[in-house]
């Protein structure tokens, strides 16, 4: 263990022990190496004087410190720092990095395999000053309730997390809050984060955003997630190869200032609950799917406005450009949902859906069949897609209202599909409304016995295709 500059108390010897004598480190570094051990009641990490830094470094492999109080980063003008690598481990009841009201930058770098942090109460980064976190190439922390961007009336605080590299962890077990009174930075890529009920808030001039990308890189929540506030702007972007992991989600938007995309190859939201996305004035969509990704929510996604909304509407506040949106059921408000490209697969839909650009709407291969509460229109670009596992009597797709036709019809078998004999019937089209148009393209790819065939005669009258034996 070595110390050096401004450091109060002065005691170097291993264990260093400072009893009831908070640890102050000013213009000064404390190093804690080579297995070596600092016990303390509370410490104050500054800098300041003609060194400037005030530093706290742990290394290595069996080299601790623990903190049985607050651990407080930052000091006007002057940066503070505490660093913990190589398989060393940091323990303190509460950390805050930024305090004082300051424009100097507070700093905690953890690097490295087995390197770990743990705060067992509140970790508040940017907490009245400016607060920096990076947590990279396998290093670990663990907290509880942790605060990023601000706790008081603060007018300089901010705050921003880094977490990066395979086997990098974090796990939160309370409140986790981005954005808590200013806008505030969370980059996981290839990192891991797990957190319990985290909210993404922001303030009234400046975003919150999250973005997770890189293979592996995960940001799993447990319970609610929450995106955004009233006239709060909290955002989340899923990139390439990241994976955002959800329960139930709420999104909070003013003319589209919160929003989740998920928008890069190979990028997933996988959210097994209820979606519920409530948009005031939105002119681009708060919920977006392109190039490639892959959402896919488990229960309901809906759009809602809140009471007495004096914004007139823009524009959609979903929208399946380009991947795959799979969800158990939509209610969406009239105009609200645009599905302009990739493959949308649904259990059922409540409102008029409009498939007119160069959209697939899938039956079957995940739900067994589609309802929608409404009307089906489907332009010539479009297409509609109907995996088929056998003979069915009830349709594949029931439409409540009218159903109007163009583009391509393509049926295919489903995983498991038994085979088909002559007579065998599947209803794959239901409409209570009018029929108006035919398909432009029917493929039936369902494979059948040499010298039987698929009769397609009676799809625009009764909606089915029957076995029937070859001419």
């Amino acid at each position: 263990m070595t110390i050096s500059g401004n450091v109060s108390p002065q005691n170097p010897s291993d264990p260093w022990d400072l009893g009831l004598s908070q640890l102050v480190v000013g213009a000064g570094t404390v190093e804690v190496t080579h297995g070596g051990t600092l016990i303390s009641p509370g410490a104050s990490v500054r800098g300041g004087g003609d060194a400037w830094f005030g530093t706290v470094k742990v290394d290595g492999y069996g080299s601790t410190w623990v903190n049985n109080g607050t651990i407080e980063l930052g000091a006007s003008l002057i940066e503070s720092w505490l660093v913990v690598r190589n398989g060393a481990e940091v323990t303190t009841d509460e950390l805050r990095v930024g305090v004082r009201g300051s424009l100097g930058d507070a700093f905690v770098l953890v690097e490295g395999y087995d390197a770990t942090l743990t705060s067992r109460t509140n970790l508040s980064i940017g907490h009245t000053g400016q607060g920096h976190v990076e947590l990279k190439e396998g290093a670990s922390i663990f907290s509880h309730n942790v605060y990023i961007g601000g706790v008081g009336n603060c007018t300089v605080c901010g705050g921003d997390v880094a977490i990066t590299g395979s086997a990098t962890t974090w796990v939160s077990t309370g409140e986790f809050i981005l954005g808590v009174k200013t806008g505030s930075l969370l980059n996981i890529r290839r990192g891991q984060l797990f957190t319990v009920g985290a909210r993404i808030d922001g303030d009234d001039l400046r975003r919150s955003h999250a973005s997770v990308s890189g293979w592996g890189g995960t940001w799993t929540n447990q319970g609610l997630l929450r995106v955004g506030a009233s006239h709060r702007q909290g955002t989340i972007t899923v990139g390439a190869y990241g994976t955002l992991v959800t329960e139930d989600t709420e999104i909070y938007s003013a003319f589209a200032e919160g929003f989740i995309k998920a928008n890069d190859v190979y990028a997933s939201w996988l959210n097994s609950g209820d979606v519920t996305l409530f948009a005031i004035g939105n002119h681009s969509p708060s919920i977006l799917v392109d190039k490639g990704a892959f959402v896919s929510i488990g229960g309901l996604l809906r759009t809602a406005q809140p009471a007495s909304v004096p914004y007139r509407y823009l524009g959609p506040s979903v929208r399946l450009a380009d991947g795959d949106l799979v969800a158990g059921a939509m209610e969406v408000a009239e105009g609200d949902f645009d599905l302009a490209g990739g493959r949308l697969e649904i259990g059922s839909f409540v409102g008029d859906l409009a498939n007119m650009q160069g959209g697939e709407l899938s039956v079957g291969a995940v739900h067994a069949s589609t309802d929608i509460a409404g009307s089906y229109s489907q332009g010539p670009g479009a297409a509609l897609s109907i995996a088929v596992a056998g003979s069915s009597a009830l349709p594949l797709l029931q439409v409540d209202g009218d159903l109007v036709l163009d583009g391509a019809l393509e049926v295919r078998p489903a995983d498991g599909a038994v085979s088909f004999e002559a007579g065998d019937t599947v209803v794959l089209l239901g409409w209570l409304g009018d029929l108006t148009g035919t398909f432009a393209a029917v493929n039936i790819a369902l494979p059948l016995a040499p010298g039987l065939a698929w009769d397609a005669s009676a799809l625009y009258t009764t909606g089915e295709i029957t076995v029937v034996t070859a001419n």
